[in-house]
Order: C-alpha cells, then structure tokens, then sequence
C-alpha cells in the first residue's frame, strides 16, 4: 500500500505520457528528422523547416522538456541536437508503424513525393545494396554532410548539382541520398541526373533511418 504522497500508476502512465505528447505534432517530429542530421541552432532549424524562430522555439522548449533534445549554448546562440540515437529510433517506429497501418499517411506521403509538384520518382536503392564501386552523392546542405555521412560518399548539395555535375565520372552508377525516406532531395537529384544523362538512383531511407538502425555505420567528422 502506497501512502497518499507517493506516486501511483496513473502517475507513471501521465509522464510516459508527456514524452509521447511531445511528439504529437507533425512540426517537432520534421525538428527531429533535422536534428538527426546534426547539431543546429534554433536560427537554423527556423529557416530549415520555414517556420517563425518563436514558434520553433517554443516546440523544442516542449521537446526539450520531454528529455528528447539537449542544448549547448556558444555565447548567445543556443545550439540543439538529439538527446541520442534512441530518439532516432522512436521517430522511426513511429514512422514504420504509421505507414503500416494508416493508408492515409501512405496516400500523403506517395501525393508528396510524385505529385504534380515533385519529379517523378524513379527508381530507388536500399542502403544494404550499394556497393563500393558506385558513386554515392549526398545532395544534403555541407553542414550535414560534415556531421555523418554515408561511408565514401561526395558532398554535392542539391543547389550546387548543375554546376558541380561534371564532378561525377563519366559511366558512373550514381546513387543520391538525403535526410530520411520523407524527404525529396535525393529523388529530385537522381531526376535531374538521369535528365542529363546519368544512371541514377535515389535511395529509399537516408541519415535518420541509418542513425536509428546502425545498418550503415557513418563517416562522422572529427
């Protein structure tokens, strides 16, 4: 018998509870994606995710009261980050299960990623198949890149690819990945590349599926 001070289940229920909550809304769950890539400032995640600095404020204060995200401050500006890999990992069950299970969110995500205002889509490679003699492209901003990246691969940001193209050797199997299996860059570089010529593939997953899953160890920086 518990005495009338003590915590109860409801209790214990209530505060899982606030960590689940914390990720009840599509603008912090795109905050973690971002942060799987690495370390940013709340200026950044703003202009990343093209939302006002006070509401994403306001969202990692949530997530950071949740236990999911930690700070670092450097003079004035306040840096956030994963609190580590096991947020990955519960960002990506919660992704698996929902395509699973909610036809809804498949319908969304296949209208986001091949409607009328995105490429095509086209052919896609898993991780687990690339193979050493592929050149493998990663189209995120260098800053990422230079957090982790996929084993050998080339920093060719996705603004840069018309100018930076004639880096990839001529006859190459090019392989292109982004931040995770919800974002488009990759699949609107391979595009580009197969239009100019190039045998290009997207991959189907990207940094925030790797961090979760270990499948592929990253290249991290120093």
């Amino acid at each position: 018998m518990r005495d009338g001070n003590s915590p109860g289940k409801v209790d214990v229920y209530d505060s899982l509870a606030t960590v689940v909550k914390a990720l009840g809304h599509g603008k912090r769950l795109e905050l973690i994606e971002l942060l799987a890539q690495g370390e940013h400032s709340v200026d950044a995640l703003a202009r990343l995710s093209d939302t006002a600095l006070t509401t994403i404020s306001a969202h990692l204060q949530t997530l950071k009261h949740a236990g999911l995200v930690k700070t670092r401050r450097e003079r004035t500006t306040v840096h956030y980050s994963l609190a580590g890999d096991d947020v990955a990992q519960l960002y990506i069950a919660f992704k698996r299960v929902g395509l699973l299970r909610s036809p809804v969110l498949r319908d969304v995500l296949d209208k986001y990623l091949s409607g009328h205002d995105a490429v095509d889509g086209g052919p896609t490679i898993d991780a687990t198949a690339v193979t050493t003699d592929m050149t493998v492209i990663d189209v995120r901003p260098v800053d990422e890149y230079d957090t982790a990246h996929f084993p050998n691969a080339v920093s060719i940001p996705l603004s840069e690819l018309p100018e930076r193209y004639r880096e990839i050797p001529t006859g190459a199997h090019v392989v292109v990945y982004c931040r995770g299996e919800f974002c488009r860059l990759a699949r609107e570089a391979a595009q580009w590349l197969r239009d100019n010529g190039f045998d290009a593939k997207a991959m189907d997953e990207g940094v925030i599926e790797w961090r979760s899953s270990k499948v592929v160890n990253l290249d991290v920086s120093a």
